[in-house]
Parts: C-alpha cells; sequence; structure tokens
C-alpha cells in the first residue's frame, strides 16, 4: 500500500493525471513510463495525488499504474538510466506481452546487460541505434510528432497538446521546460518579430490577453503546432493562419 511520501515510477507506457480523484475529472497532464514522481495524499478507493520528478506537475492518478521505487529505495547505483527517443518502440516482456513504449519513457541497463522499465524485465524488439538516436535540437524532435492526434493534457505521441509537444520536444534534447504554455512563455528572452528564426518559441493569446497557445517556428514562415492534430501552418505578424482564416492571435516570440 502506496503512502504519503514514496517515491513512485510508472509502470505502465502513459497515464493521465487529473485535477481530482475522478476518472471523470480534467487530464492535466500526463505521466510516461518510468517516470518518477512522488505520492503528495493518498485519496480513497485507488487515488493517488502525485508530483512529477521531471517539471514538479501535480495531479491525481491511479496507484495500481504506479509502482515503488525499490531502486531509490535500496540506493541501487547499478542501473544506467535511458530515455527513449523514438516516437514509439515496441518491448516483449517477460510474461510474452508486447508493450509500446513512448518518446520520453526511462528504461534501465543492469550491471548484466538486462533492460527494465519500473523494475519489469524487459527486451528490445528494434534497432538500438533508433532506440537513443538523440534529436539535433528540439525542432527536429516536436517534427518527429507531425501527424500525431492533439489531446488536452497529452505528452506523447498518442495525443499531446501544445505545451505538451513542447515540454516533450526539449526534453528529448535534455533540456527542461515548464509543462504549461503561460509557464513556458516566462522562459528564455523576448525577441522582436523581425529578429525571429527556426528553433524560436511563438505564443498566443486569448481576448483577455492570457497565453493559451504555443508553437516552434519551422522557418520564418511556418509553425510546427498541436491544435487538432500536430501540424504545421502559416505565420504571420498576427499569428497562426489555417488556409484564409486567423486561428491563433500572437502574443510575442521567445529563444530559449
Amino acid at each position: 500500500m502506496l503512502t504519503k511520501g514514496d517515491f513512485i515510477t510508472l509502470a505502465v507506457p502513459c497515464a493521465p493525471m487529473r485535477s481530482d480523484a475522478s476518472d471523470a475529472s480534467e487530464m492535466v497532464s500526463e505521466a510516461l513510463a518510468g517516470e518518477a514522481a512522488i505520492v503528495k495524499e493518498v485519496g480513497e478507493k485507488d487515488w493517488i495525488r502525485i508530483e512529477l520528478a521531471g517539471d514538479g506537475y501535480q495531479g491525481w492518478s491511479d496507484r495500481k499504474q504506479w509502482k515503488l521505487d525499490d531502486a531509490r529505495a535500496s540506493n541501487e547505483s547499478a542501473l544506467r538510466p535511458f530515455r527513449l527517443q523514438a516516437p514509439t518502440s515496441p518491448w516483449l516482456c517477460l510474461n510474452g506481452a508486447v508493450i509500446q513504449l513512448p518518446a520520453g519513457s526511462i528504461v534501465h541497463l543492469n550491471a548484466s546487460s538486462k533492460w527494465s522499465c519500473a523494475g519489469l524485465e524487459m527486451e528490445p524488439l528494434f534497432s538500438m541505434d533508433e532506440m537513443f538516436q538523440v534529436h539535433s535540437d528540439p525542432l527536429d524532435a516536436a517534427n518527429s510528432f507531425l501527424g500525431a492526434p492533439y489531446r488536452w493534457g497529452g505528452r506523447c505521441v498518442w495525443g499531446m497538446d501544445c505545451s505538451g509537444l513542447m515540454q516533450l520536444a526539449y526534453l528529448l534534447c535534455g533540456q527542461r521546460l515548464p509543462r504549461d504554455a503561460s509557464q513556458q512563455a516566462k522562459e528564455g528572452e523576448q525577441i522582436d518579430w523581425n529578429e525571429r528564426s527556426p528553433g524560436d518559441l511563438a505564443f498566443f493569446q486569448n481576448d483577455a490577453g492570457r497565453i493559451v497557445h504555443v508553437g516552434i517556428l519551422k522557418s520564418r514562415e511556418a509553425i510546427l503546432h498541436a491544435a487538432g492534430e500536430v501540424r504545421l501552418d502559416q505565420l504571420k505578424e498576427t499569428g497562426i493562419w489555417s488556409g484564409n482564416q486567423e486561428t491563433h492571435a500572437m502574443a510575442f516570440i521567445r529563444r530559449v
């Protein structure tokens, strides 16, 4: 039984983090396989409120999808962590099941050259080079998710929101970004429109002036973002244009 203060690791490919202890509540973010968290509160039935170690984001999750972090508890130093780079990759579990792990998942290699995720032994069913080939930059990483569907709170190829895409793209390049677009809008330095270049982050606002969307410049005239799907659209000084319609109003551009 998990208790407050326990360190845990996600033992399934991905898991929703919700605003309240209910499957019907809003999905605010998503944990990926092998990511670590700390239990902040134990709720009724199987609900626990967790805080992800990577970005400090909190939400409610189903404890059945998590495993006590035995390696941390035993100070295990022989495990070498690796973060998966391919959008998705197949792994064979000891029970014969083949599971797909999304990019951003953390797997470990022990001194006996055995792979595991959250303490569960498994074998890769694909090229090792493909599994760990690091992207050249966040733009290259984000581009690998073109066509992935939009999903509020998502952070993986099976569905992601705009800020989840940006956070994951930077994470795959070893850089940390906060989870939400309004938080990411405080990173780096603001630049003028005429100074923009590929790889800059553009932020967009609603009628009240609140930051509600983010994307990464593919070129000076095109932006890659998650809206319906991860897609490319035209970028103008006033905002994002899809066809003959402006879909998002420009706030500013920042270089992180």
